[in-house]
């Protein structure tokens, strides 16, 4: 459906994101020459045995890796970006960082250390605030992707994540490849995606990196451990 028949946006918000679409594909268009990937997997917390991926986050890193292999099979250089800060969930705070965690995943697959970033991205360009939701995640992506050699954006996330995620990379100005990693439970809710969190994004707050938002500031209070 073209964004200009549907009565759920009003024709500001729509002309709106209609825009950053635009102007997102003519980039990607521009960086098509570049031989470079990037590959970022979405993280997922919590940790199991608050150290290694779960079932969701390890579906995910399998099938980056299968797209990494791919890639760098065709010829083309390749790295994984794995986001994600040390996190806290019901009160239960991890020992290492959804980055170190996935990033140690996938050296154990085979994908050489070089090839892997993570804390040291997530330090380049979140600073202290860290990497907390999908929004920090396509941030930090999104700016390194734009600040290197890379021709492709891949992303790969939750099925009912792909929405909010691609949104948030819009709203960064990139048009990624995304890929899904289903799983028979997945941390996200699909009703909550479309009826609430993809509205937010859309209407309310679309980036979540203003120093005064809101949204923002939930996730790091309910996720950011207490300790160092």
């Amino acid at each position: 459906m073209d964004l200009r028949d549907t009565a759920a946006l009003s024709p500001a918000t729509a002309g709106r994101w209609r825009e950053r679409l635009s102007t997102a594909q003519a980039f990607m268009r521009a960086r098509r020459h570049l031989p470079g990937v990037l590959i970022e997997v979405a993280a997922q917390h919590p940790l199991a045995d608050r150290a290694v991926p779960g079932e969701e986050f390890e579906a995910r890193l399998r099938r980056g890796h299968e797209l990494y292999r791919g890639y760098l099979e065709a010829g083309r250089p390749v790295e994984v970006y794995v986001p994600g800060s040390r996190h806290r969930h019901l009160g239960v705070e991890d020992e290492n960082s959804l980055s170190r965690a996935g990033g140690e995943f996938l050296e154990k697959l085979g994908v050489p250390a070089p090839a892997v970033r993570g804390d040291d991205l997530n330090e380049r360009y979140k600073g202290e605030a860290g990497v907390y939701g999908s929004a920090d995640e396509c941030f930090v992506a999104a700016s390194y992707f734009r600040d290197g050699e890379f021709g492709t954006l891949v992303s790969v996330c939750s099925p009912a994540q792909m929405m909010r995620k691609t949104l948030h990379y819009l709203q960064f100005g990139v048009y990624p490849l995304t890929h899904t990693a289903p799983t028979p439970e997945g941390f996200h809710d699909f009703l909550y995606e479309l009826l609430v969190a993809v509205p937010e994004v859309m209407g309310t707050d679309d980036t979540l990196q203003d120093p005064g938002s809101d949204g923002a500031e939930r996730l790091r209070s309910d996720r950011r451990p207490s300790t160092g």
